[in-house]
């Protein structure tokens, strides 16, 4: 799999917060459920989440680049911010590496981001979420 097709087919991350826009309720939220599995353990076992409106701001990566009601904002509030990446202008994503401790980066794995058991054909933060839908967030063989 070429670096671009990992890049927008995984996730990743920097080094911020999420910002939240003031006002906005969970009951007006996506409400989606996560769960990571690792290569060798489940890591995060199926976890309903409520995503607001807001950014996924990590690395100071500007507001709006990646909303906070995409694949990407699940992870971040499932994992209470515990993942890393780099940011990929060019891309508009995130490069995961790194899930709730465990790191992910060489060459014949990467942690691939499933939507209601299929491979997801967008990057985490192009893909915008409706209520019900289940993210996998899987180490996935390249």
């Amino acid at each position: 799999m070429s670096k671009k097709n990992v890049l927008k087919s995984v996730l990743g991350v920097g080094a911020a917060a999420m910002l939240v826009v003031p006002g906005a309720s969970a009951a007006s939220g996506t409400t989606v459920t996560v769960r990571v599995q690792g290569r060798h353990r489940t890591l995060l076992r199926s976890t309903r989440v409520t995503l607001a409106a807001g950014s996924v701001t990590r690395g100071g990566v500007a507001p709006g680049k990646c909303p906070a009601r995409t694949a990407q904002g699940a992870l971040n509030v499932a994992t209470h911010g515990h993942w890393k990446g780099s940011w990929y202008a060019s891309y508009r994503e995130y490069y995961i590496t790194t899930i709730l401790g465990d790191r992910e980066t060489s060459k014949h794995y990467y942690w691939g981001l499933y939507v209601n058991g299929k491979l997801a054909s967008k990057g985490a933060c192009d893909l915008k979420l409706k209520s019900g839908e289940q993210l996998l967030f899987k180490v996935t063989k390249g």
